[in-house]
């Protein structure tokens, strides 16, 4: 088993920091229904976004920590996974542990800076704060760091954090929350989250030739209504929306921008872009074509229909 497989496994066994952020819905990548289930069928993709992120963090980690120890003249040590002293099932597998400090040995998170992390200056990203006010609440330490490398600037920059007894009560009493749901296969609520539509496009990813009766099912006709009140709704905005534009056009006229009161309008064609035409270079070579094209699997579309009465 690869190290990576084995940190998979270790993370089934119960909630680690990397998951707090998840069970308290503030994760942007991931939902709490997708963790159920990768925490009830004791099953994670070894191919998965958790498992390259993995991969990539644990090959930059010494770097970064030697940088850090170098920067701070801090001494770092590696420790192994520390377990909850009340929940067995509350898990922390840190970075490094700083010693050597007068307020008592502290935690070192290591992350990574790139375009999809919304991090600016000193402000740490709440999915992250989370992560580390879990490590604390299992070690029971009063303070961590941050090692953080930006792969803009590349740059390794730092700053501490102090424990937060609040949040912490916060964060474990949701976690046994959320445990007792994964002991008793108790699904989550479905929520509005992009990463729950995302998983759950990829749960259900293939389509059988079946048929779901969902007439009589209250949960389905709620549902169901208030999404055509919602299309309802949206044709008179989209209409209210023609016409705002329609007005304001007729108003900048030829001009390429106008300037308001609170509004700016730009009114400019994009350059030309050059579009391959297929179906003329299928007439003309018809044989090259076929060569050079193939059919590309495509995701299931969902779609909801209200017939007219």
């Amino acid at each position: 088993m690869s190290e990576s497989e084995e940190w998979l496994q270790q993370r089934l066994k119960g909630i680690g920091g990397s998951d707090a952020s998840v069970v308290l819905g503030i994760n942007p990548w991931k939902s709490r229904l997708q963790l159920w289930h990768e925490k009830v069928s004791k099953k994670i993709d070894p191919e998965s976004a958790d498992a390259l992120i993995f991969q990539i963090g644990h090959a930059l980690e010494p770097i970064v920590a030697n940088k850090y120890a170098k920067i701070t003249g801090r001494k770092l040590e590696v420790r192994p996974q520390r377990v909850h002293p009340e929940y067995p099932f509350i898990l922390g597998n840190i970075d490094r542990e700083i010693v050597g400090d007068e307020r008592g040995p502290g935690i070192l998170e290591i992350k990574t800076k790139g375009a999809y992390v919304n991090w600016h200056g000193d402000e740490i990203p709440p999915y992250y704060m989370s992560q580390v006010q879990h490590y604390l609440g299992v070690y029971g330490y009063q303070w961590a760091g941050f090692a953080v490398l930006d792969l803009g600037t590349r740059k390794v920059t730092h700053f501490d954090i102090e424990r937060d007894d609040k949040q912490i009560v916060k964060i474990i009493d949701e976690e046994k929350k959320f445990w007792e749901l994964v002991e008793k296969k108790i699904q989550p609520e479905v929520d509005n989250s992009k990463a729950c539509g995302e998983f759950l496009r990829e749960h259900y990813n293939k389509s059988e030739d079946t048929v779901v009766e969902l007439i009589g099912n209250s949960d389905a006709t709620k549902w169901a209504s208030l999404l055509r009140d919602i299309k309802d709704q949206e044709k008179i905005l989209k209409g209210q929306e023609v016409s705002c534009k329609n007005q304001l056009m007729s108003l900048v006229g030829n001009a390429a921008k106008a300037i308001g009161d609170g509004f700016n309008i730009s009114w400019k064609a994009p350059k030309d872009k050059e579009v391959f035409d297929l179906d003329r270079f299928r007439i003309d070579h018809p044989n090259l074509a076929k060569e050079y094209t193939s059919p590309e699997p495509q995701t299931r579309r969902f779609t909801v229909t209200f017939p007219r009465k």
